[in-house]
């Protein structure tokens, strides 16, 4: 993990203010971007609107818990890790953690070693599942960082949308994903037309050819990676 250089973002939500302040103080160095939330119904918004890449909460806030704001996430996303931080060590909640598919479940107050040793294990899960830089065709390359893409070695800017669409096929490559999945990710809060998804998928398929994304009649899209 390069410290040095940051490229994953982090919704972090602690009801504590003061808890939240030093541990985002904490963690600044190690993400490009760190979103903020007290609890779980304002996260849901900022998750909607930042796709973070990486999520940490606390089980006991007000208005929604963290583990419900973890089943919220998972009815959607199975992939985004997340660390669990509480100041209870009930065995209900540990089984409900794990059932979660989480990271890690972090005993408060929070010790910064076993913190970093579960970010590392966040980032190398993300490094593993989503390089930065994919290979679409024998000529063409998918650099996610960057919004771009190399098409016999000449940069290719695309817009955000086909960029949120390329990663969230690409970060689900083994499956389909359906209609609902990518409007909550591409579309976010905003109503998501068929029309204007075929749109989307024609407009990319122009740089990256027709065969690299294939549409499931009725249910949604899958890709398919060179080699």
């Amino acid at each position: 993990m390069n410290l040095n250089e940051p490229k994953y973002k982090l919704l972090y939500i602690e009801d504590n203010a003061t808890t939240r302040l030093f541990t985002s103080m904490f963690l600044k160095p190690h993400f490009k971007e760190i979103y903020e939330a007290g609890n779980g119904v304002e996260a849901i918004q900022i998750y909607k609107e930042q796709k973070p890449d990486v999520i940490i909460t606390d089980i006991e806030m007000p208005q929604m818990s963290g583990l419900e704001f973890c089943k919220k996430i998972r009815e959607e996303d199975l992939d985004t890790p997340i660390i669990i931080t509480t100041a209870y060590t009930s065995v209900e909640y540990l089984l409900e953690a794990v059932s979660l598919n989480l990271i890690k479940y972090l005993g408060k107050p929070l010790n910064e070693d076993e913190l970093m040793k579960a970010l590392e294990g966040c980032f190398e899960r993300l490094e593993s599942q989503n390089p930065s830089v994919i290979r679409l065709t024998k000529e063409i390359y998918y650099d996610s960082f960057n919004h771009s893409l190399s098409i016999n070695d000449k940069i290719v800017h695309i817009s955000a949308s086909e960029s949120l669409l390329l990663d969230i096929l690409i970060k689900n490559r083994n499956r389909v994903v359906s209609y609902i999945e990518i409007e909550n990710f591409v579309w976010s809060d905003t109503y998501m037309s068929l029309d204007a998804l075929r749109s989307l998928v024609r407009k990319i398929r122009k740089s990256i050819g027709k065969e690299v994304i294939e549409n499931i009649s009725k249910t949604g899209y899958r890709i398919k990676l060179y080699g």
